[in-house]
């Protein structure tokens, strides 16, 4: 079975590359807040809230002001962490690092398809 990226035109893949790194960077700006124990790992498949999740709702809110502020940073738009049922325990984005890239790449591209739709349209 192939990755979340082999099959990814290299666009896609550096942008989700950019995103991984805008998301680590925000988690060690948190980390830097939290104690010893409560800090999250620099991984794809860290659990960041609900069973198992290292952040409490206050850090979660924390993380999410950091995370969007970075990723306009980098991106050049805001995006909106807070939208599509982000806490629900079955499909939410903030479960793991990984389904919060994922949801973050799908917004990425949809807003890419916007632009390029209007210009072309």
């Amino acid at each position: 079975m192939s990755g979340p990226t082999e099959n990814a035109s290299p666009k896609t893949s550096d942008s989700r590359n950019r995103i991984v790194g805008v998301i680590y960077s925000a988690l060690s700006e948190l980390n830097l807040q939290l104690p010893k124990g409560d800090q999250v790992e620099q991984s794809l498949s860290a659990v960041l809230f609900g069973a198992g999740g290292r952040l409490d709702s206050l850090a979660l809110a924390n993380f999410i002001v950091i995370a969007e502020t970075k990723l306009e940073e980098s991106l050049g738009f805001q995006i909106d962490l807070t939208q599509d049922d982000p806490f629900s325990p079955g499909t939410g984005h903030f479960q793991t690092v990984q389904s919060l890239v994922s949801y973050i790449s799908g917004l990425v591209q949809q807003r890419f398809q916007i632009d390029w739709g209007m210009k072309c349209g």
